[in-house]
């Protein structure tokens, strides 16, 4: 023990920990009784400081926690420990670059633990936020193996597919895809421009901040989860069988007035009766293991965790694998702090890419021959005259011979150290890394099924693309952090550098020697080698300034500038501020006498945001050096050079305009909490591609801002926490309410997209004063009931009985193009989720709600079910419109279709509303007795199930669909949200599970 005089100065170090659960406390407020001298603990509960003798008394506070006084003495080294405080319990939210108490936040950001996140299995860690945030949309891409998800936070504010910017462990990313869920510590979701401006342009979609578990002091802890469990569609669609479809297939010939297909009439074979659909369909497993290893001493912690997920889809030829592998650790050594986390990812997806398409088998047609091959045609030479269709394939036997494959090699990490100055005032060097490998791969061998382009491949063909993904970064922050008596004050100033590269080299290669060689090397024809090298840069310069006083009166100013190698000198930087206030009114004297209310805050935020949306060497023209042209009087072709792609050099930031007002306050002893805000964000200058007229000469898109979209909503989420006798009682609940407009297009025509079939029909419109992507078609008033109604409704195209009736929308007498109108969104204008959790004894229990409402989805499982020409009809056809059947909303079957009822209608459309029991989970925890008799710190069983029922009126497969992908490109799938042309069931999962620590 170090011997010391009073009167000198004396500098004290230590940790500061909770007395609850042992682990380390940050921003603990550490000060001088009597005096202005403080310091605040740092993210590891560290802290330092030099007080004025041996006679100082050392006061440690925290929001949450009882006040702790301790006498210095004769001590250097202090380690407190701090009781909670239930009637003032705070939490600790992650931010960027830093961490913040819950009570001094003046920007809207909602979060997500591990404990919530722990009480569901997922297999995708985007979806743990699902419901959970208000303002934060996610919306599965259908229910495939290893599906990305969809986040939007406070609707969607760009016209391309850009998310929200990821934060791992300190490394700038674009997904969480890698992550395994288990290893997440928190999630903190950034969703105004006051809390997410410090990452200025990479913010304008929001931010989600992921920190994942790190080691503890103590001794070694294994923690282990195993789960194994079934999954089935929740839901499937009823087609026609092979009686029911040759009887509609006569019905529309006659309609028509054409010749049945024979084998649909006199040589219809009642043995055959395939369902595609059923023998693609199974019942798969899915098996999830975790193991993690975890501890630390006074210097020094780690963490290492592995995990494996082997999912096998519901549809024959789809499976999905994933191993992880992540290690974090911490050393601390006086004022220096060394910490690093890396994460190894692999991940192996083989899709099936045909289930339920167009031109599908028909019920008519055996799936496998006499040789049990597969097969779409039972006549020898394979023609398929017989059945009345010029094309058809089989969905199955194209997905069992292909071989697809996408495998994914990736590293995502950094390292940061820290030292502390001088008290309060600490530098941080952070590097960071993202990378990956990518082989993607496809081999199509020669087969027949039938003798139409569809159902046959004459030379086999391999596809494939190796890529390699490398972003770098570099980070250097200055960070002062001080108590001065009643003020806290906390200065954060960076500089941070990240370059991107991409390369990648890919071959298409026909005419193998047999469907066994499959290597590029043994083609006769090597067709293409497409291959792309891209480099792009990011430097940033950034400040932010936290001020309060007495925790009542807070405010918080930030400023970033970016430099983008996107954009060209001139137009290469852009400003991004942020200003808020907040004010605790709890702490006023005047609420001392109001004791229903705690925790009393409202706050205030505007700040701005950018996107430089737009691919790289967007700016950059691109020349042909191997041109011709034809001049001269001889037209002779003369060899040149010429500019094949159009570029707009003047292109900018996009930027984001956001306002906040909240309000948060508590209830019967801070059981029960509250928090609501009201939001505007405005985001201007949007970029999107326009098609350049075919006069310049040049033909492809150019990037240009021509667009302003507005979105306003109200965020409410509630929390309820109760004991009644051994029940513990949580309850939580959240709602959003949203308004998307489209408020300028600088082009003369509208954006139209969201196609849904290979006839070219498109079923969205982007335009003024309507949500982005809204649904554009004609208005269905009914049927027809007799020919001259057709006549006397100004029908000249052919309509008759039973064809479907159209809204003359401008009233001319006239069905054109002109009575198109909007006919809704995919958008939700109200969503919510709630969760109910409870524990009796060694019982836990949690239930997970959510659901949506206000918006439409177009199944196009309607479209081919009733109006394609050449698949299978759905059972519910059988109910078309007749001179005998006229009670019905059915039209007509026909083929030839002179009504056109087949046109994009809102007869396509469903409503995207539902309300499901997303997660149930039961378990029970052996008691401390038994566990220490088996040597062994806790053992719970638990069984989990995943979409246990939802109430819908969608007939799809499920009301969850993503974005279509048939228009546009990759990149702007936007336009075609909330088109189900044939989404990947989601499926229903049962699951039982063990979890065992050491």
């Amino acid at each position: 023990m170090a011997m010391v005089s009073y009167g000198q100065k004396i500098t004290i170090t230590g940790q500061v920990t909770s007395a609850a659960d042992g682990q380390t406390l940050p921003i603990v407020n550490v000060l001088e009784k009597g005096s202005t001298n403080g310091t605040v603990t740092d993210m590891d509960g560290s802290y330092s400081i030099q007080v004025s003798g041996a006679q100082a008394v050392l006061v440690y506070s925290s929001i949450g926690y009882l006040a702790k006084e301790v006498p210095v003495g004769n001590q250097t080294a202090i380690n407190v420990t701090l009781e909670e405080d239930v009637k003032s319990l705070d939490e600790v939210v992650v931010i960027g670059y830093g961490s913040q108490k819950k009570s001094d936040l003046t920007g809207s950001v909602g979060t997500v633990s591990s404990e919530e996140i722990n009480k569901y299995t997922n297999a995708d860690a985007t979806q743990a936020i699902q419901g959970r945030v208000p303002g934060v949309r996610v919306d599965a891409n259908g229910g495939a193996p290893g599906a990305n998800s969809i986040v939007t936070i406070r609707g969607a504010g760009t016209l391309s597919d850009s998310g929200p910017l990821y934060v791992i462990d300190g490394m700038l990313t674009n997904s969480m895809n890698m992550l395994n869920p288990a290893d997440i510590e928190s999630i903190s979701v950034l969703k105004d421009a006051s809390a997410s401006a410090i990452y200025g342009s990479r913010a304008a979609n929001g931010v989600i901040i992921v920190t994942t578990k790190k080691g503890k002091k103590g001794e070694i802890k294994v923690d282990t989860d195993f789960s194994y469990g079934w999954q089935k569609a929740t839901n499937t669609i009823d087609w026609a069988t092979a009686t029911q479809y040759a009887a509609i297939r006569n019905q529309a010939n006659d309609n028509d007035g054409t010749p049945r297909a024979a084998a649909n009439d006199s040589q219809f074979n009642p043995n055959i009766n395939s369902d595609i659909q059923a023998a693609s369909l199974r019942v798969a497993p899915i098996f999830n293991g975790n193991v993690r290893i975890s501890g630390g001493g006074d210097n020094a912690t780690f963490s290492i965790s592995a995990n494996h997920l082997d999912q096998v889809g519901i549809i024959q030829e789809s499976d999905y694998t994933r191993t992880n592998i992540r290690a974090n650790s911490t050393f601390t050594k006086g004022k220096f702090k060394l910490e690093e986390t890396i994460g190894l990812t692999r991940t192996v997806n083989n899709p099936n890419n045909y289930f339920n398409q167009e031109r599908d088998l028909l019920p008519t047609i055996p799936i496998y021959d006499e040789n049990g091959n597969f097969t779409a045609s039972s006549m020898p030479d394979g023609s398929t005259t017989i059945y009345g269709v010029g094309n058809i394939t089989n969905s199955l036997g194209l997905a069992s011979v292909e071989d697809r494959t996408v495998t994914r090699n990736s590293v995502l990490g950094n390292i940061a150290a820290s030292y502390e100055i001088i008290e309060g005032l600490t530098y941080k060097l952070n590097l960071g890394l993202d990378q990956y490998s990518q082989n993607n791969y496809t081999f199509t061998p020669t087969f027949f099924f039938n003798a139409t382009l569809l159902g046959r491949q004459d030379f086999a063909e391999l596809r494939e693309t190796n890529t390699n993904y490398l972003s770098a970064l570099a980070e250097n922050t200055l960070n002062f952090s001080r108590v001065f008596g009643d003020h806290s004050l906390n200065v954060l100033a960076g500089y941070t550098s990240q370059k991107t590269h991409s390369r990648s080299l890919g071959i298409v290669a026909t005419g193998f020697p047999n469907n066994e060689v499959r290597v590029a090397s043994a083609a006769e024809n090597r067709a293409q080698a497409p291959s792309r090298d891209i480099t792009t840069g990011l430097r940033s310069y950034f400040g932010r300034i936290n001020y309060n006083y007495k925790s009542r009166y807070l405010l918080t100013t930030t400023i970033r500038r970016d430099g983008s190698s996107l954009f060209r000198e001139g137009l290469r930087w852009g400003t991004f501020p942020s200003v808020a206030l907040g004010w605790n009114i709890s702490e006023e004297a005047f609420m001392e006498k109001i004791t229903f209310l705690s925790d009393l805050k409202l706050r205030a935020s505007y700040g701005e945001l950018g996107s430089n949306n737009v691919d790289a060497y967007a700016i950059d023209p691109e020349m042909n050096l191997f041109s011709e042209a034809i001049l001269g009087e001889g037209q002779v072709r003369v060899p040149g050079t010429s500019i094949t792609k159009p570029v707009n050099r003047d292109i900018r930031w996009e930027t984001t305009k956001t306002t906040d007002i909240g309000l948060e306050f508590s209830m019967l002893d801070n059981s029960l909490q509250f928090t609501m805000d009201y939001f505007v964000k405005k985001s201007e200058d949007i970029l999107l591609s326009i098609t350049v007229p075919r006069y310049t000469g040049m033909d492809g898109r150019v990037p240009s801002n021509v667009a302003t979209i507005e979105n306003r909503g109200f965020e409410f989420s509630t929390n309820y926490n109760r004991t009644i006798g051994e029940v513990n009682l949580n309850l939580a609940a959240n709602f959003t309410v949203l308004e998307n407009e489209v408020t300028a297009i600088g082009i003369p025509d509208p954006i139209y997209g969201g196609g849904y079939s290979s006839n070219g029909l498109s079923a969205t419109l982007t335009d003024v004063g309507q949500p982005v992507a809204s649904f554009f078609g004609y208005k269905v008033l009914g049927i027809y009931q007799s020919d001259d109604e057709a006549l006397q409704d100004g029908r000249t195209d052919g309509a008759k009985a039973g064809d479907l009736k159209f809204q003359d929308s401008n009233g001319d007498g006239q069905l054109t193009e002109d009575d198109r109108v909007y006919l809704g969104s995919s958008i939700p204008d109200f969503e919510y989720g709630f969760n109910v959790n409870a524990t009796w004894k060694n019982f836990d229990m949690s239930m997970f709600f959510n659901g949506v409402s206000g918006n439409k989805i177009l199944n196009g499982n309607l479209y081919r079910g009733y109006f394609d020409t050449e698949g299978n009809y759905l059972a519910d056809a059988m109910n078309a419109w007749t001179p005998d059947n006229t009670d019905t909303d059915v039209p007509r079957m026909t083929l030839l279709d002179f009504g056109y009822n087949r046109r994009m209608s809102d007869y396509v459309l469903e409503s995207g509303s539902y309300f499901r029991l997303r997660n149930l989970q039961i378990g029970y925890t052996l008691p401390d007795a038994l566990t220490e008799k088996l040597q062994i710190n806790r053992l719970r069983l638990y069984t989990s199930l995943q979409n246990v029922f939802t109430l819908t009126k969608y007939t799809g497969y499920y009301p969850v669909v993503g974005r279509g992908s048939r228009d546009r490109g990759s990149d702007q799938d936007i336009f075609n949200q909330g088109v189900d042309e044939s989404a990947y069931p989601t499926p229903r999962t049962y699951q039982i599970g063990l979890q065992i620590s050491f």
